[in-house]
């Protein structure tokens, strides 16, 4: 039960918000009615991509029950969720929470400012530590919980413009050509295995790796050194769909 009610609190401490001074008002309306918990933007919508150097804001509601009747323990008091720690945020986000002390009384609804300004490309799992404090029959229980619902993702400042987050999308590889380094930005519409093969120009695979790609932006990085210097195809498979485009490796 608690696993379950922390799915639904920790999301909202991803990031931190950049002043406590500053206000929000709640927005519970992705939550089912008659639903008693939750939290908007849900884990299938998740947070906004940032972008490196580009201001980030935005406001998450939760609601924390009352009890555990919807997780089929009626005699449990949620007294409250408490977060005390939050691990892999994207550079340049910081987290507060509000109230100051990251308690958040059961039965209640509260909304969250997430800013700042992310100062690199990122692409991590987020860790939620949390402490669910209850009550059984009167008898306090409190329970440690880590929890991994969401990503912070931040992306290039030129490698969102054209990518389509809605659907299995693949950008041309930049910078291109290369002579170092060289990034791949992908979309994905869910966590699935992606296929990833690099053709010369007779069409014999150079390279290949298998990876799990994320539901939203993901990156491939790209080393010249695994390439003599020429034209290349490189194909991006997800199972169902294969794109493939043109990149150059030049000598250094």
């Amino acid at each position: 039960m608690i696993k379950k009610l922390l799915l639904s609190a920790s999301a909202l401490f991803l990031m931190n918000i950049s002043s406590f001074a500053q206000v929000c008002t709640p927005n519970v309306s992705c939550i089912p009615g008659g639903q008693t918990y939750g939290i908007c933007p849900d884990s299938a919508t998740g947070l906004a991509v940032g972008t490196v150097g580009v201001p980030y804001n935005q406001i998450v509601s939760m609601m924390v029950p009352a009890d555990g009747t919807d997780f089929g323990f009626p005699t449990a008091v949620i007294v409250s969720i408490e977060v005390t720690g939050v691990d892999s945020l994207a550079p340049g986000l910081t987290y507060q929470c509000a109230p100051a002390n990251c308690t958040f009384p059961g039965s209640s609804s509260g909304c969250f400012l997430i800013s700042g300004t992310p100062t690199q490309v990122w692409n991590k799992q987020i860790i939620v530590n949390a402490v669910a404090h209850t009550t059984v029959f009167g008898i306090p229980v409190d329970q440690p919980q880590t929890n991994e619902q969401y990503r912070s993702v931040v992306v290039a400042a030129t490698s969102i413009a054209d990518l389509d987050l809605t659907k299995f999308d693949v950008k041309q590889n930049a910078p291109n050509p290369f002579s170092e380094k060289s990034e791949i930005y992908f979309s994905s519409v869910s966590n699935s295995e992606v296929e990833f093969k690099v053709y010369n120009m007779v069409g014999a695979v150079v390279f290949a790796d298998k990876f799990d790609a994320q539901k939203g932006s993901n990156i491939i990085k790209i080393d010249a050194n695994s390439f003599a210097p020429g034209v290349y195809i490189y194909s991006v498979k997800n199972g169902e769909q294969t794109i493939t485009k043109r990149m150059v490796v030049t000598s250094k």
